[in-house]
């Protein structure tokens, strides 16, 4: 058995490969050989020497700001997340279909640090600190983007401007005063300029595939295994003696000769003990008798069902909630049941008003349920499916656009409900609210209003078809009598 391992790693075939593949089949490079996943892409180094350059210097500054707590270590976590993903492009062609999509899986990493950032409890003394860096994170969704939605660089720019209208704030507080939070301003203006120009130069339409790499999934899970201890990596078997001559080539001929080379004493080898298959003992000839011998005709493949492909789910950024002083709002994004259920336990997303100036707003969430309580500014519904607000009262209005399935209660006041390019909607509103709320809608359809009438609750359409007629120079409409 031993020899015969020998042979077979010789002749280039995958110890426990199937034997009845022909010789040809195993002069083929495998995967292993024809993408080589040894050393690290010039795109990897470079990253590397950045995050050493520029990104360190900044998480070692958060570390000397003990009121920071270990803010520094999940930022160094967060960008070696986003460093598995460029490894990955370096290694893997780029997907078929919605790349970021495809890419939203193996976030998981950069996707907790950030978590984890946004959910330390600091001092209200380190509000603009943690601030500025809550812009800075904005940009590690740069691996996303692309035109014609937005170029990389571009997208971190603009975050490079948000973070510094705080780190300029902190800049002012201290300078003269204190080094270290000066250092902490300059030190995240050199990280992001750093992956500025690290973008410009290896991923400026994007993020840079390998167009002779492997499927994303296949380099993935090499990727995993790299990361497997040695310890807990099974044993090797030690490589053998180079071949000689023709059989080193992949010549058939020199590989029968090097193997007449390797006979035992008693004139036996490998191939001794093999029957002859004569022709009679084969099915497809007219000499084939039936012998007992002979080999058994192959079964009719199995047909085997196309597998319907698995439902494409909608691209999701980094799920958020919370407040930012700059505009008075609560931003909601990204949010699905599964990520509301770590906000708060029951699932539902507690907004507490403490200034009627504050607005809320909701972007690309799905299947969340969100408490309001207090008077309020506004509300704004992007792009979300199946959501529900519930709220008190409303100084200025409620907008929904590009919606599908959203549920409204109002248990104040909403003097006005703008619904555009919306697909089902429906609003309770508060006895007090009926007689002062108005509706505009524009491209938008199954829309219905339920308000109290008497001890019944009352459910009504908004009218989507209308009738229109010119006269008098002028264009009146009037609602169709299927609403009457």
């Amino acid at each position: 058995v031993t020899r015969l391992e020998v042979l077979e790693a010789k002749a280039g075939i995958k110890a426990g490969a199937p034997a009845t593949k022909s010789a040809a089949s195993h002069m083929e490079p495998t995967l292993e050989v024809s993408h080589d996943t040894g050393g690290d892409s010039p795109s990897v180094q470079a990253y590397d020497e950045y995050v050493k350059a520029s990104l360190v210097p900044f998480a070692d500054t958060c570390d000397e700001l003990k009121g920071l707590q270990n803010m520094g270590t999940l930022i160094k976590d967060a960008w070696e997340g986003n460093r598995s993903i460029i490894v990955l492009a370096s290694r893997a062609k780029a997907p078929a279909g919605n790349v970021a999509e495809a890419l939203v899986p193996y976030l998981t990493k950069t996707q907790e640090a950030v978590k984890a950032i946004h959910g330390l409890r600091l001092d209200r003394d380190w509000d603009r600190h943690l601030k500025a860096v809550g812009e800075m994170l904005a940009c590690l969704s740069w691996i996303l983007f692309k035109p014609p939605q937005q170029l990389p660089s571009a997208m971190v720019k603009e975050a490079l401007g948000s973070a510094e209208f705080w780190s300029n704030r902190i800049r002012k507080d201290f300078k003269g005063k204190d080094e270290t939070q000066i250092a902490f301003c300059d030190n995240l203006k050199k990280a992001m300029t750093g992956l500025i120009a690290y973008i410009e130069e290896y991923h400026k339409p994007g993020l840079t595939w390998n167009p002779q790499g492997i499927s994303l999934e296949e380099a993935a899970i090499r990727l995993t295994d790299e990361a497997t201890p040695a310890a807990e990596a099974p044993a090797t078997r030690p490589k053998p003696p180079a071949l000689k001559g023709d059989a080193a080539s992949g010549n058939v001929g020199g590989l029968i000769a090097e193997l007449g080379t390797r006979k035992n004493s008693d004139g036996t080898s490998a191939a001794t003990g093999l029957k002859k298959v004569t022709k009679d003992m084969q099915t497809w000839r007219k000499e084939y008798q039936g012998s007992g011998d002979a080999p058994k005709p192959a079964a009719a493949p199995k047909v085997v069902p196309k597998a319907t492909p698995a439902k494409k789910t909608p691209l999701r950024g980094i799920p958020i909630f919370e407040y930012q002083d700059r505009g008075f709002k609560w931003i909601i994004e990204n949010q699905t049941a599964e990520s509301a259920k770590k906000e708060s336990p029951d699932g539902v997303l507690k907004v507490e008003i403490s200034d009627p100036k504050q607005q809320v707003y909701l972007y690309n969430c799905e299947g969340i349920t969100v408490q309001v309580k207090g008077k309020f500014k506004s509300l704004v519904i992007d792009t979300c499916v199946k959501t529900a607000v519930v709220y008190d009262t409303l100084i200025s209005s409620a907008e929904m656009v590009n919606c599908k399935k959203i549920q409204l209660q109002v248990t104040g006041i909403c003097p006005v409900f703008t619904i555009d390019k919306t697909v089902g909607f429906l609003v309770w509103l508060s006895a007090e609210s009926v007689p002062v709320s108005s509706f505009t809608t524009s491209l938008s359809s199954e829309m219905n209003v339920s308000y109290p009438d008497g001890e019944d609750q009352k459910e009504i359409p908004i009218p989507e078809q209308f009738v229109h007629k010119v006269g008098d120079g002028s264009m009146t409409s009037e609602v169709s009598d299927l609403y009457h």
